[in-house]
């Protein structure tokens, strides 16, 4: 499938393999790539959510408060598991477009000379990277099917790291496409970048302390 070839060149040989999507590929192309990096991920949390529910660990060395949040959040999650990665697919949509909104406006301000649909193409391959992390995703939700705690714990957390890794490479991934599609210098690709992507954070952890507040109030008794 051409999509993984391009995946593995992106890998392999980033830098080039950019210029050559920028040139070659279609829109179409990036939208393909950014549709699978959202939805394989999403089957994935599906699988996951077959297994059964455990309450978080260690809740007993937390605050009382703390810990009868921890409790509450889980089992909202629990109880909404199928769901969650559903409504996952249209909020990563909807932040990859909004990024690529805002890295397109100020790189076009700061003086750049592409267009959007080049960039939302570039955009959607920087999201493909993402699915290198999928066989640690798939591998972690066997052992929750499994109910494999100490396994699925040490699974979680390599999966969590090479999270943090395959985030900071996907915005690496953008300065350098921003710099190539805009023609811009790097300093500017950086700042063209870096702030959509500090936005798009804020905005994803409101989300988060919002889902975490009304899970509580809805397990309050009335």
């Amino acid at each position: 499938m051409l999509i993984l070839t391009d995946l593995g060149e992106l890998l392999r040989h980033p830098f080039s393999a950019l210029s050559q999507i920028d040139a070659r590929r279609r829109l179409a192309d990036g939208l393909l790539a950014l549709g699978l990096s959202v939805t394989l991920p999403a089957a994935v949390a599906e699988l996951a959510a077959l297994g059964p529910f455990r309450p978080p660990p260690n809740l007993g060395s937390l605050p009382s408060l703390t810990a009868q949040g921890a409790d509450i959040y889980a089992r909202w999650v629990y109880m909404h598991r199928f769901l969650i990665p559903v409504y996952g697919i249209g909020v990563s949509l909807v932040l990859w477009l909004a990024a690529a909104g805002l890295i397109h406006g100020i790189a076009r301000a700061l003086g750049g000379r592409g267009n959007f649909a080049g960039l939302m193409k570039l955009v959607g391959y920087a999201a493909l990277v993402g699915l290198v992390n999928l066989p640690v995703a798939l591998a972690d939700a066997l052992l929750k099917f499994q109910g494999n705690a100490r396994a699925e714990l040490a699974v979680g957390q390599l999966a969590g790291l090479l999270g943090v890794a395959i985030f900071l490479w996907q915005n690496a991934l953008l300065v350098v496409a921003t710099r190539q599609h805009y023609g811009i210098s790097t300093e500017r690709a950086i700042a063209a970048v870096i702030g959509p992507i500090g936005a798009v954070l804020v905005l994803l952890l409101a989300l988060i302390i919002l889902a975490i507040t009304l899970a509580i109030i809805a397990q309050q008794p009335a």
